[in-house]
């Protein structure tokens, strides 16, 4: 295939209404994570909590920005998440090392994921609480939800064929 044609399949760019559900959606998820992770404390602080919630802010909208939207189709334009046009606010285009951000992309959405399931588990083994151990069932009953959300964007997106991250299924 022509790598022209290549991006002449998909979105050019992506509704609103679609980019503020998606962001909508990842601030529950990671809240919900952050408060059942809350009793997990060092001297009344929730420690676990905390740097969840950095290592999301600092890998999310900057190292991922930078690494991954700095080369992208969307860069500057509104793509799923809106994150193409936060990245032109902050870097120069292709600024970042697009390998580099597809592998810190997996890590981070690993960990995104594991911390959470694990931290709550581990605060349900200290002091159990019914209302913890509803916020780790919503927790792993959202996962396949944002999984099927990421495919479902990249089914729509112009780099799905240039993309090593993308989630679609060819054509």
């Amino acid at each position: 295939m022509n790598v022209r044609k290549l991006y002449d399949r998909g979105l050019e760019k992506y509704p609103l209404g679609c980019v503020i559900g998606q962001n909508i959606f990842f601030l529950a998820y990671f809240a919900i994570g952050f408060i059942g992770m809350m009793p997990l404390q060092i001297y009344g602080f929730p420690v676990i909590s905390v740097l969840y919630a950095l290592f999301l802010l600092i890998m999310l909208l900057f190292v991922l920005r930078k690494h991954l939207c700095t080369s992208c189709y969307y860069y500057g334009k509104l793509c799923n998440t809106g994150w193409g046009k936060l990245s032109a606010l902050m870097f120069g285009k292709d600024s970042g090392d697009y390998q580099l951000g597809a592998k810190l992309a997996g890590i981070t959405w690993m960990l995104a994921t594991f911390i959470p399931v694990i931290g709550i588990i581990i605060a349900l083994l200290i002091n159990y609480s019914l209302s913890n151990l509803l916020l780790l069932i919503l927790f792993i009953l959202l996962t396949p939800i944002n999984f099927l959300n990421h495919r479902k964007a990249c089914e729509r997106c112009k780099m799905k064929f240039a993309c090593p991250a993308s989630m679609a299924k060819s054509d």
